[in-house]
Parts: C-alpha cells; structure tokens; sequence
C-alpha cells in the first residue's frame, strides 16, 4: 500500500480567477505570458443537452497559479489582495 492517500496529496496550485469567459481569459493570458507567469486554465464545457444549446464561447474557466507566483500575478493583473 502507498505510504500517502489521496486525501494527503496536496497540490501548490491555487486559485486567481473563477468562471472566466473565453475574452477575459484571454487578455489574463497575455498580461501573465508577458510576466512570465505561467497558468492552468480549468474550463468547464456544458454537456449534454445544454452541450447543443450553448456554444463554447458560453464556456468558463478557472485559472490556476503555483502558489510562489500568485503574488506577482495579482500585481500584475491590478487585483487587490485581502491580507
């Protein structure tokens, strides 16, 4: 049996942005790729009968940042931060 379960796995990821639309994602995107910042976009597709309903420009996002760039990424996107 392994030595960590699934519960004990933690990732160092953490989350900038929630339900982002394909355009803001997009010029998030750019202001991190010009800082040198790199990203994890989550999207989050409708499926089934919403999936024919709704076009992928309807699609969110959530954009993930390693924990040791979150501060930079913030600042360069102009976000407040509640310390």
């Amino acid at each position: 049996m392994s030595e960590f379960s699934t519960a004990e796995i933690h990732t160092n990821e953490r989350l900038l942005r929630s339900d982002v639309t394909l355009e803001e994602c997009k010029k998030i995107e750019k202001v991190l790729r010009k800082n040198n910042i790199s990203y994890f976009e989550k999207w989050k597709f409708h499926t089934g009968l919403f999936h024919v309903i709704s076009s992928r420009k309807n699609s969110k996002c959530d954009i993930y940042i390693h924990s040791d760039s979150i501060e930079r990424a913030e600042q360069a996107l102009g976000i407040q931060t509640t310390k």
